[in-house]
């Protein structure tokens, strides 16, 4: 619960990415079809993923997967009051339905536009299992680092 706490006062108070923090996310995504995708969320999401994406550190696609893990976020319209009511609602496995129950699956829908955008495998993994185990044929280092970042710690 600390983690989502920190998460929502975070998304609250998070600013909107400057431009050689905007630039340096373009240099980072390797084609215009994965730049849209991450400038399509809105900023407090990108603000989330850049500070991601540092923390791991690493590899080219360890940095794709840091900023684009929560692109299917972008096709759901709640703010902050409302992904937090859908994530306790689903926490106390109460029945979601609508725009709550697209929140809950921006994972699913977030790996299938990275990997329609030409993303890479890691990417995609990560979107879609995230948070929990890395699945069969990912990097358990890269997993780690990725699922520590987003954790915050």
């Amino acid at each position: 619960m600390l983690h989502l706490a920190t998460r929502f006062f975070g998304f609250i108070s998070s600013t909107p990415l400057s431009p050689a923090e905007q630039q340096w996310v373009h240099d980072c995504l390797a084609s215009d079809a994965l730049r849209s995708l991450f400038f399509a969320q809105r900023s407090e999401d990108q603000r989330h993923a850049v500070a991601v994406a540092r923390a791991a550190g690493g590899p080219p696609d360890r940095t794709e997967a840091a900023l684009l893990h929560d692109v299917g976020k972008s096709s759901v319209g709640l703010g902050a009051v409302g992904r937090s009511f859908a994530t306790v609602w689903n926490a106390m496995s109460m029945p979601v339905t609508g725009e709550f129950k697209a929140y809950l699956a921006h994972g699913e829908l977030g790996a299938s536009m990275i990997e329609d955008a030409g993303g890479s495998p890691l990417a995609v993994a990560f979107a879609r299992h995230h948070p929990g185990q890395a699945p069969p044929g990912v990097d358990r280092n890269d997993w780690a680092a990725l699922e520590a970042a987003d954790e915050g710690r």
